[in-house]
Order: C-alpha cells, then structure tokens, then sequence
C-alpha cells in the first residue's frame, strides 16, 4: 500500500524532495511521462487511450499536495539546543515533547520547555509561551549542537505508522496524513488508462500558500482540475 511509505516520507513545505522521490518510485510504471518544475512539483503525464476518434480529448489536472506542515531552525543556543519557527499552520497545543527529525540526515530531537517546578506559579495555569521553547538533540553546548544542525534546517515531525483496528474497521495514525492520503489516491488513478489528456500533479508548498497548484494550473492549463485534498 503505497500510503504508508508516503506518509513516512519527509517532504516539509519548500523542501520536499524525499516524498517526490518516494512517490515518483511509486507512480513511475503508470505514466507516459513527467517533470519537475521550478517549484518542485511532480508532473506526471498520461496520454488519453481510447475515446472518440478525431475528438480532441479534455485535458484534466488531478491534483494532490505532497507537502507537510513542519519546523525551521533559527538559532542555536549556548546549551545546544536549538530555537525553531513552525511551516504552515500548527496548532501550539500540540508541539509540546513531540519528538522530531532534523535535517536531511535526520538528527533525532524532542520539542522541550521549561519544567514546571521552575515555571512560576502565576503561569502554570497559561498556555505555553512557545516561542520559548526549543528543540533537544542531546547536545550540551552550541559547539555540540553545530556539529549535528545549522541554521535554516528543515524539521519534520516523527509519527510512526500504526493501524488501528476495531469491529473490522481500518485506521490508521501516521504523519502527514494531510495530504499524503490525497497522494495514494492519485497514484491509484494514475495505474487505469482513460480517454482524456490526463495529468497528475503532486504539488509542493501547499501548506504556506498553495503555491506549487497555482503554479501547475497555469502551466497545464486545464479543461478541469480536481483537487484531492
């Protein structure tokens, strides 16, 4: 099943490599052609089969996101812990002691913040105050951390693969999932032949602005564009 694999593919918002190469693995023995375009979208080509003769086929975009929200590092501390900012819209109830990977060599680190015995008493009862948190790698000093991070590193979040199974019910928790599904359903498309000029586009920076699907539709030019999101 090709969810699993995509959804346990890195491919944070602007730095997506990984995941197109994972889904382009995938997606390559059902398509007629492809490209990566200046933005970083994949897209993929199938000619139509069939159809009305002489008829000039419609050109139809499927289109699916392979970006995921994520972190950037922008400063490494004295300590050896490292301040981030978050890509794409993150909720910060729910960054406290996620674990997470760092960089393209994906340096493990959890997302820490003060204990509470040393948060004083007035605050315990606020919210975080998350640009006071920082990611751990196990370093102890800023020369430490440098040798295992650098400014500008991407951050992805760690989220095992895990099916839950009730009553003959199949879930399943993973990262990315968002829009990782939306993927393995157009890869699915991509496997059966049709009588239109298909396209499948697996577009990049979706999470901070729809930029990669504004950019595919402008350049495909579809007769129809449908978004699996």
């Amino acid at each position: 099943m090709n969810l699993q694999a995509f959804t346990q593919a890195r491919g944070v918002s602007g730095n997506e490599d990984a995941a197109r190469e994972v889904i382009l693995e995938a997606v390559r023995p059902f398509i007629d052609d492809h490209r990566v375009d200046a933005l970083g979208n994949l897209i993929c080509h199938k000619a139509p089969r069939g159809g009305a003769d002489g008829a000039t086929p419609l050109r139809v975009m499927v289109a699916a996101h392979m970006d995921e929200i994520g972190l950037i590092i922008t400063g490494i501390n004295a300590d050896g812990t490292l301040s981030f900012d978050k890509i794409g819209g993150i909720d910060d109830r729910v960054l406290l002691s996620k674990q997470v990977l760092v960089g393209a060599d994906a340096v493990p680190g959890v997302i820490g913040y003060a204990p509470i015995h040393l948060i004083p008493a007035a605050e315990r009862a606020k919210a975080p105050d998350m640009s006071r948190a920082v990611i751990d790698i196990g370093a102890t000093d800023k020369a430490g951390a440098e040798k295992l991070a650098s400014l500008g590193d991407y951050v992805s979040f760690r989220g095992e693969w895990a099916v839950l199974d009730e009553g003959g019910l199949r879930t399943v928790v993973a990262k990315a999932l968002d829009d990782r599904a939306g993927c393995a359903i157009l890869a699915e498309l991509l496997q059966e032949n049709y009588a239109i000029d298909l396209y499948g586009v697996f577009t990049t920076q979706e999470e901070v602005g729809l930029r990669g699907a504004r950019v595919a539709a402008q350049r495909i030019a579809p007769d129809v564009a449908i978004v699996l999101e």
